[in-house]
């Protein structure tokens, strides 16, 4: 590959962080590194059963599953009046894997080049 495919891959990459920095804000938290660990043992959990595994306030906790939702890291689902929050870390795994090819890309290319 020459230079020109470098360039191509380096602008793909760039795109590729800035779509995941939304996880990677998310995953930063340890707060929500917990949810995220407390929903890999449950498929459901409510603020109430989240709250009961943490000592953060409800509000705390309803503030970090709002950036876990953002990010697409958790789904929720209405049942009567309580919301139930799931894991749904799919599509992230797909996006992050993507950034991780095209680095990996770069660093074969990149390596190729200097020797």
């Amino acid at each position: 590959m020459d230079s020109s495919e470098t360039t191509q891959l380096e602008v793909k990459v760039h795109q590729q962080l800035r779509d995941c920095s939304q996880i990677f804000l998310a995953l930063a938290d340890p707060i929500r590194q917990d949810i995220i660990m407390m929903l890999t043992k449950h498929d459901t959990l409510n603020v109430a059963q989240i709250l009961e595994r943490s000592a953060m306030s409800r509000s705390a906790i309803s503030h970090h599953l709002k950036i876990l939702r953002q990010a697409h890291l958790v789904t929720s689902t209405k049942k009567g009046t309580e919301i139930y929050y799931s894991l749904h870390i799919e599509d992230s795994v797909t996006q992050l894997s993507a950034f991780l090819d095209t680095t990996e890309q770069i660093i074969a290319l990149k390596t190729q080049q200097a020797e």
